[in-house]
């Protein structure tokens, strides 16, 4: 399934249940956070492999993510693959290769 379909099924699916009234941009953005945070909580004070219900946990936090972050772009009137494809061009000019290979901060990190 590409992206577009996936945004029809997500906005279909929050339509269908009258939802939309419940999502401005900044409830929208908290949810977000409060999914990534709980997408982070399963890595917390691990320092080996998780297990499977652990996996399949953090699978299903990254889709609430991924879901909240298609409905922000909507209500922003704009879409995830555009604002992904344009970050990733401004990353490549950012940090580029010669520059950025192996290392973990760059000389080009600093602000987005």
């Amino acid at each position: 399934m590409k992206l577009q379909e996936i945004e029809a099924e997500v906005v279909g699916f929050s339509r269908e249940r009258d939802w939309d009234q419940f999502h401005n941009p900044k409830d929208l953005a908290l949810a977000v956070s409060i999914e990534a945070a709980e997408l982070l909580e399963i890595f917390q004070w691990k320092n080996d492999a998780l297990s499977q219900q652990e996996v399949n946990h953090a699978v299903s936090e990254i889709a609430d993510v991924a879901q909240y972050l298609i409905l922000l772009c909507r209500k922003l009137d704009t879409d995830l693959e555009t604002v992904i494809m344009s970050k990733l061009a401004a990353n490549k000019a950012r940090f580029p290769v010669e520059e950025s290979r192996g290392k973990a901060k760059s000389k080009s990190m600093g602000a987005d």
